[in-house]
């Protein structure tokens, strides 16, 4: 830590246990971590002589809990970019904390196409938890009692995670900004190539005529796929009655358009390309039989 560091004022107990409650909100239903997190609280504002050394083990575990949830062995392991390091069983702390920022997208195309510095991001939380580990070794010349310094060591834990966590949104962002031409069209040719039962029954015969993507989500990034959602409207042509019909103005023709969901994958191997044969399409209907 630098000296410009050393002499800023950390957060309040109150304000961490906010940044606390932020935290939980990016893993909801982690009993676990809220179970820990919250003592790690209780005894870093207690009395204890020794409660410094004891909320950093606590805040230690509550981070390493949430690297390994979020970054199994399994998946890390499987990434194009991962390599064991020397004198270790599995992924290190920081190549957990990569994965769960971009999954297995390559290091090139995350740095050289999506313009994000991992490293730069997983940094402090790496830090943090090499000073956690050293508090949490009660010793003579390690008991932790300055709060400032306990305060600091919490909020500078927390903030890391938390950075984490946005730069996860950050990298999601970027691809789907990335893949956006794609998933365009990737949905207008399952509108085009399929019959969807949701569409096909409003009329004899309904043609689609174009749609628009109005929300696209990056559900997750894992270790082979990249998992999309995108909802729009489609704009369609209902005809009523054959083409002789509408000859002899005994058919009819309405447009009308219509809510719709559709899932889709693209391999992080090859993160430009929408996986045709994944994409879903879902089309809400209900407003027809209103």
């Amino acid at each position: 830590m630098d000296d410009r560091a050393k002499n800023q004022v950390p957060p309040s107990w109150p304000e961490l246990r906010q940044r606390g409650d932020a935290f939980l909100r990016e893993i909801p239903g982690d009993a676990f971590a809220a179970t820990v997190l919250a003592g790690a609280f209780q005894v870093g504002e207690s009395r204890n002589p020794i409660r410094g050394n004891l909320c950093a083990a606590a805040i230690r575990e509550v981070a390493g809990h949430v690297l390994h949830a979020l970054a199994p062995d399994s998946r890390v392991s499987k990434c194009c970019w991962y390599k064991q390091e020397p004198k270790t069983n599995g992924p290190t702390r920081q190549q957990r904390a990569i994965y769960i920022v971009q999954g297995g997208l390559p290091i090139d195309f995350v740095t050289n196409t999506l313009k994000l510095d991992h490293k730069a991001v997983c940094r402090p939380l790496i830090k943090a938890m090499d000073r956690l580990n050293r508090a949490t070794h009660v010793r003579e010349e390690t008991i932790l009692t300055d709060d400032k310094e306990i305060r600091r060591l919490v909020d500078d834990a927390l903030s890391g995670l938390l950075d984490v966590f946005e730069a996860t949104r950050e990298c999601q962002e970027e691809v789907h900004k990335q893949l956006a031409d794609e998933i365009h069209d990737a949905v207008f040719d399952t509108f085009l190539t399929e019959t969807l039962q949701e569409l096909d029954e409003l009329s004899t015969h309904t043609t689609v005529d174009d749609h628009y993507v109005s929300e696209v989500r990056v559900l997750n990034v894992d270790e082979e796929f990249i998992n999309i959602v995108a909802n729009g409207t489609v704009y369609v042509e209902l005809q009523y009655g054959s083409s002789s019909d509408l000859r002899n103005d005994m058919g009819a023709v309405i447009s009308d358009s219509y809510p719709y969901s559709a899932r889709m994958k693209s391999k992080v191997r090859s993160p430009s390309e929408i996986i045709k044969d994944t994409v879903a399409v879902s089309v809400d209907n209900r407003s027809f039989y209103e």
